[in-house]
């Protein structure tokens, strides 16, 4: 008794998307917007909390996200000029900022150090995710290479009072 099985997917063979990324500066006359979300430690959803820093060549935002859907509870806007956005994207550049950690396979950052916080930081440019790398304070576990600390002082800086902006959040 034999069992042949044939297999058919149609339609053309679907290429990967092999799209280099242009150099970050070259953003900084673009709709393109990058962002840090520092999530917080694995806890209820009632207690979870997240904050995203967003900036763009014409405004900077911080969003207070509460639970795992990333709900915005609060959020605070400030303007933005192209060549403040310009100086930015250099900064996030020269630390690193699409710089990935080839030994770190884990794309999905969700469950990683659950009893500390992971960094995300995004590279968007209209609607589509051009760069999503993740660190975290466990050590060693993350897909960015770059400096995750001076890549969160740089995003916190863009926030006029951030530090009191964000002093009762508990991530």
């Amino acid at each position: 008794f034999t069992v042949i099985l044939i297999f058919f997917r149609g339609g053309p063979p679907i290429a990967p998307k092999t799209e280099e990324l242009k150099p970050l500066p070259d953003y900084a006359t673009t709709n393109a917007e990058v962002s840090m979300t520092i999530d917080g430690r694995i806890n209820a959803e009632e207690e979870h909390r997240a904050i995203r820093v967003t900036v763009s060549q014409y405004l900077r935002t911080l969003d207070v996200l509460k639970g795992y859907s990333g709900n915005i509870a609060s959020s605070q806007s400030f303007s933005n000029s192209q060549d403040a956005y310009a100086v930015f994207l250099r900064a996030i550049n020269e630390a690193g900022f699409l710089l990935r950690n080839k030994d770190y396979k884990v794309d999905d950052e969700r469950g990683k150090c659950p009893l500390g916080q992971r960094y995300v930081f995004e590279l968007n440019e209209a609607g589509d995710s051009l760069s999503r790398l993740w660190s975290s304070t466990c050590s060693k576990v993350g897909t960015l290479e770059g400096s995750a600390a001076t890549l969160q002082t740089l995003f916190k800086r863009q926030i006029t009072n951030y530090n009191q902006l964000t002093a009762d959040i508990r991530l």
